[in-house]
């Protein structure tokens, strides 16, 4: 029997920090600071705003928990952020805000982890 290699499996719903500045949400460089998260979920191409009223990491990690992602791109996140997030399976990256949303989703799995 040959020995079976596990592969991670792609993310199916992707969240963007973003800031919402009118017109369409822009990322956002600083985790706990954001407005809100923009999710796309690959598999519909269904797309959700959700606030982060209280702009602090702690909300903003429960936000995530509470929309079920499975993959995060940020701009500038701490350790334990990151450490909780990775302990829900949720993929972090690192995206740059000279990027929009919709090209930071699709090169996903291009970023560098968090």
């Amino acid at each position: 029997m040959a020995d079976q290699v596990s592969t991670p499996r792609a993310a199916s719903r992707i969240a963007v920090t973003v800031m919402d500045l009118g017109s369409e949400p822009v990322p956002c460089p600083f985790f706990g600071k954001c407005d809100g998260i923009v999710v796309h979920d690959v598999d519909t191409g269904a797309r959700e705003f959700h606030r982060n009223p209280p702009r602090a990491p702690q909300s903003l990690c429960d936000l995530l928990l509470t929309a079920g992602v499975d993959g995060i791109i940020c701009g500038f996140i701490g350790e334990p952020e990151i450490r909780r997030l990775r302990a829900a399976g949720i993929d972090v990256r690192l995206g740059s805000g000279r990027y929009s949303v919709e090209e930071l989703m699709a090169c996903f799995c291009d970023l560098p982890e968090a």
